[in-house]
């Protein structure tokens, strides 16, 4: 897909003629990729579920809670596969094809289906191995019970006959209780918007969106650049352009006061300018840094705190996995939306920076300084930054300046990448393989949330939830921002508990239209909400990017951790404060592009 995309650029503009039907290859290829993905990625667990509540039950009550979440899982990957199947006879039926190359569609709609079986059969293997656990502890009566109890509850609300309204914040209250006993949110969100859309339109309607929502799904072009800036931050891990960034950040700043968990932060910042995914920033400099603070005695808590608040840099500033899916749900422009988050991405790595040195001002115990460094030396370490500035200025500058769409910024960095690494001999078959197949599972990961997403999302809008919310909340005789307040409390929360995409595309359909209609600029917001959610992500007690340091720190407690990262969250709410009162910061730089 990359390959593709970047020689259409460069024949685009060598001898004006782009390949024709790049696009309907691009989308063809993305089912391909995505549909053949999601059952190796659930095999691996890579499938995103929020099992906080599972994991504090006893062994034997989590066997019998999986096994219910997999059968349901699996019920709807059959009838997924079967309506998928039913949709692609009829496109076959109709002789449907694409508009440029003139494809048949069908046999990719059976690429979809053949994936949905997959994914069944993997979840099948999930519950006979919970199913065994079940058996050893006799809990097959609990299990009968926990059926039986799921089955009468909804019963009895179908024949309540709630309005729509009320039926859809009922889904609402089953998703966050599937989601707290560990489903997938993909099966969660297929399976509430199967429910509601057969509730409110008929069983035919609801089997109608389970078959169709799939391929039209995924064959989307836009989508395609989530594939490829995960390429390129997997490419450039691979390449060790994290481990240069670090190395150079370490020279210029060591010898100061907290100068080692400072450059952690820089390195952050840099490697997530080309990576756009705060888990995999905080995972890699986690890696990298980590091992050389404890060897520094750095304490423990300032070690820890720099790496988790750092990592979250990685969705803020460009180019950002989270603002692209947030673009993608509400339309707003990922041009415009990407060079917004660089002023506000400086600004919050400022802070971090300051929050560090400050600390180690008033405790210098926290961090002795590191080895002086000759201005030579600085200067000669900044030849570990070219990869790290070369990949930025061509994708963002490239964008900022028009000469490629996001999609197409991201195949050139992508390949830019993989040169880079070629270039340095530092990628080979082995590392290049590695990157493909955690691009691989990742994309599937993300992707196939929106099928679940699209599907809910039609249940919604069909009974006008947000609608009825966003009216309530502008109507309210309470000053704006004490509602995007409490909106953004919510995003705490849900930081907290989840990844940022899931979160969005959970929350957007009902928060962004509110967030509209109290007239805050939608590219402001986008900024704002990245922020607060990864803010959520650092939170005591269940920050989620707490528990990737923790993967990489196993020594340290996560009540450590933890303490370590309150002064950075201080300074995450002021910089959300500065953002408010000072919007400019945010939209200046787009301003500028219109």
């Amino acid at each position: 897909m990359v390959l593709l995309l970047g020689i259409n650029v460069l024949l685009r503009y060598i001898i004006k003629k782009p390949i024709k039907g790049t696009v309907e290859l691009e989308e063809f290829l993305l089912v391909i990729l995505v549909f053949f993905g999601i059952a190796y990625t659930a095999i691996k667990k890579r499938h995103i579920k929020v099992d906080l509540v599972l994991k504090r039950l006893p062994e034997s009550a989590q066997s019998v809670i999986t096994s219910v979440t997999s059968a349901l899982s699996i019920g709807l990957c059959v009838v997924m596969t079967w309506q998928i199947v039913v949709y692609a006879q009829i496109r076959w039926a109709n002789g449907a094809k694409s508009i440029i190359l003139d494809l048949p569609l069908f046999p990719f709609i059976f690429v979809a289906a053949f994936g949905s079986a997959l994914l069944g059969l993997a979840m099948l293997v999930e519950f006979l191995r919970s199913l065994a656990k079940v058996s050893q502890n006799r809990k097959w009566l609990s299990l009968g019970l926990y059926f039986g109890l799921i089955l009468i509850l909804f019963i009895s609300l179908v024949f309540l006959h709630p309005p729509p309204e009320a039926m859809a914040f009922i889904a609402f209250g089953f998703l966050i209780f599937f989601l707290a006993l560990g489903m997938h949110i993909l099966f969660v969100m297929l399976l509430l918007g199967f429910l509601g859309n057969s509730y409110l339109h008929g069983f035919k309607a609801g089997l109608y969106h389970i078959g169709t929502a799939p391929y039209e799904t995924i064959a989307e072009y836009s989508l395609c650049v989530v594939a490829f800036f995960v390429l390129m931050g997997f490419i450039a891990s691979k390449a060790g352009i994290s481990r240069d960034l670090y190395s150079t950040s370490y020279h210029w700043l060591g010898q100061l006061p907290g100068g080692l968990a400072m450059a952690t932060v820089l390195g952050c910042a840099g490697f997530g300018s080309i990576c756009g995914d705060s888990f995999a920033t905080s995972a890699v400099m986690g890696t990298a840094a980590l091992p050389e603070m404890k060897r520094y005695h750095y304490n423990p808590k300032l070690a820890t705190g720099s790496v988790a608040a750092g990592g979250t840099l990685g969705t803020l500033i460009p180019p950002s996995i989270a603002m692209i899916f947030y673009c993608i749900i509400t339309g707003q422009s990922i041009n415009e939306l990407f060079i917004a988050g660089i002023l506000p991405g400086i600004l919050l790595t400022s802070m971090f920076m300051f929050v560090i040195f400050g600390q180690v001002r008033l405790n210098p115990q926290l961090a002795p300084p590191g080895p002086k460094r000759r201005f030579k030396e600085k200067i000669v370490s900044l030849k570990g930054t070219w990869a790290m500035l070369l990949l930025f200025v061509l994708v963002i500058g490239g964008i900022y300046g028009g000469f490629f769409t996001p999609n197409e910024a991201g195949a050139v960095g992508a390949c830019g990448a993989l040169l880079i690494g070629l270039a340095k001999r530092e990628i080979n078959m082995r590392k290049l393989n590695e990157a493909l197949v955690e691009t691989g599972q990742t994309v599937a990961m993300l992707l196939i949330i929106l099928v679940g997403a699209i599907m809910l999302g039609y249940f919604l809008a069909a009974s006008k939830a947000p609608l009825v919310i966003s009216n309530f909340v502008v109507d309210l005789s309470v000053n704006r921002y004490l509602s995007l307040s409490l909106i953004l409390l919510v995003y705490t929360f849900l930081g907290c508990v989840m990844n940022i995409v899931p979160a969005m595309i959970i929350t957007l359909p009902i928060f962004y239209p509110t967030i509209i209609g109290l007239g805050f600029d939608p590219i402001w917001f986008g900024v704002i909400m990245v922020i607060i959610i990864n803010m959520g992500m650092i939170t005591p007690p269940i920050g989620m990017n707490v528990f990737v340091i923790k993967g990489v720190a196993k020594d340290i407690p996560l009540e450590t951790i933890f303490k370590g990262i309150l002064p950075f969250l201080v300074a995450m709410i002021f910089c959300l404060i500065i953002l408010t009162i000072f919007p400019q910061i945010v939209l200046f730089l787009p301003s500028l592009m219109k």
